[in-house]
C-alpha cells in the first residue's frame, strides 16, 4: 500500500497530517513569489515540511483510510502501522523513501529524518489551474532599481509564451479563472469535497473542470497575445504563530490523547490538535488555538457554557 496516496488528499483540507508513530507532514501557506534567477512569478502555494516529533495521531488519517478502503478503524490502524514499520526499517537501512506527491525522506548520519519536499505539488485549493508566469524586467526599470531608487520594478510578460502557446495558455488560466465567476469556482470546490468522501480523486476532478472552462473561454481568439507592461509590488507576509491554546485534557497515555482528538473532531471541533507533552509528561490536547488572548477568552466562555467547564487557557512563551 502506498500510504502517501492517503496523505496527499488530506493536505488540501488540513495544515497537519499526522502519521501515528512516525511523524507529521505540515504545511503553511506561501504567497505568490518572484524568482529572480528564472524571471518567473509563481502562484500562492502550500510549503510542506516534516516533524518527526509529532507522532500522536489525531484520527484523521486512519479514518480517511477506513473510509477509502471500506474497513473498520481498527483494521485501518493495523494497515497503517505495518506501512510505518516498513518506512522505519527502510530508513534505518540507509534507504531514501520517495513519497509520490510529497517528497523524499532519508536519515542523516546522526539518525535524524530529513525531508526534501516536492515543490511541483501545490496543495492550496485556491491555486488550482494556476502555473508559473515567465516575465522579464524592463531595462529602464532595472536601471532604476540598481541606482537605489525605491520605485517598483516593472515587468513584461515573455512574448514567447504567446507564440509558443498560440493563445497564451499560461495567462489564459489566470484570466479564465476570474471571468468564469465565483459561482463556478465554488462548484469546483464543492465537487472536490464531495468526491473526497466518495473515493474519487478530487485533484483530477477539479483539474478536468478547470480545463474544460478554459477551453470554453474562446474570447481571446486564436492569434498570439501581446501584453502590456505589468507593474508589480512585492510584499512579504509575516506569519504569526498562535500563543493561546484552549486545553481539553492532558493524558499520561498518548493513545488516549489521540482518542480525545478524534472525539473532539467528530463533535465539530475541526481545529482540535495535539500540542505536546507538559513538564509532567502529560500529553495535552486543545480545542483550538488563537493568536490573541481576547479571541481565546471569548471561545473559552462558549466552551464553559456549552461543552466543558474544566477547559482552561494555556499561554505559551513568545
Amino acid at each position: 500500500m502506498q500510504l502517501e496516496k492517503f496523505i496527499t488528499p488530506l493536505l488540501f483540507r488540513y495544515h497537519c497530517v499526522v502519521v501515528p508513530g512516525f511523524g507529521a507532514f505540515l504545511s503553511h501557506e506561501k504567497g505568490a513569489s518572484h524568482h529572480e534567477k528564472n524571471n518567473s512569478f509563481y502562484p500562492p502555494t502550500k510549503v510542506l515540511s516534516f516533524n518527526g516529533r509529532l507522532q500522536v495521531g489525531d484520527g484523521i488519517l486512519v479514518a480517511h483510510i477506513a473510509a477509502s478502503l471500506s474497513k473498520t478503524y481498527e483494521e485501518s490502524l493495523i494497515i497503517l502501522q505495518e506501512e510505518v514499520q516498513k518506512w522505519t526499517i527502510s530508513l534505518k537501512e540507509g534507504n531514501a523513501i520517495d513519497l509520490e506527491g510529497l517528497g523524499i525522506l532519508e536519515n542523516s548520519k546522526e539518525g535524524h529524518t530529513h525531508f526534501t519536499p516536492n515543490h511541483q505539488a501545490n496543495y492550496l485549493p485556491a491555486s488550482f489551474g494556476l502555473t508559473a508566469v515567465k516575465v522579464f524586467p524592463i531595462a529602464n526599470s532595472l536601471s532604476t532599481q540598481e541606482s537605489g531608487s525605491l520605485e517598483p520594478m516593472v515587468f513584461e510578460l515573455d512574448p514567447s509564451h504567446g507564440k509558443n502557446l498560440n493563445i497564451g495558455k499560461v495567462f489564459l488560466k489566470y484570466a479564465a479563472a476570474g471571468l468564469i465567476g465565483v459561482s463556478s469556482l465554488l462548484s469546483v470546490y464543492k465537487s472536490y469535497d464531495f468526491h473526497l468522501e466518495n473515493k474519487v480523486t478530487a485533484q483530477q476532478e477539479a483539474q478536468e473542470i478547470v480545463s474544460q472552462k478554459i477551453q470554453e473561454a474562446t474570447f481571446f481568439g486564436n492569434n498570439p497575445l501581446s501584453f502590456s507592461a505589468l507593474e508589480i509590488n512585492l510584499t512579504k507576509k509575516e506569519v504569526v504563530a498562535p500563543s493561546f491554546f484552549i486545553i481539553a485534557g492532558a493524558f499520561r497515555n498518548p493513545e488516549n490523547a489521540s482518542i480525545k482528538i478524534a472525539d473532539l473532531k467528530s463533535k465539530g471541533f475541526e481545529n482540535a490538535s495535539y500540542i505536546g507533552a507538559n513538564r509532567y509528561g502529560l500529553h495535552q490536547v486543545s480545542f483550538a488555538s488563537f493568536i490573541t488572548e481576547t479571541d481565546a477568552r471569548v471561545f473559552l466562555r462558549d466552551i464553559h457554557k456549552n461543552f466543558a467547564q474544566d477547559a482552561w487557557i494555556l499561554m505559551t512563551a513568545e
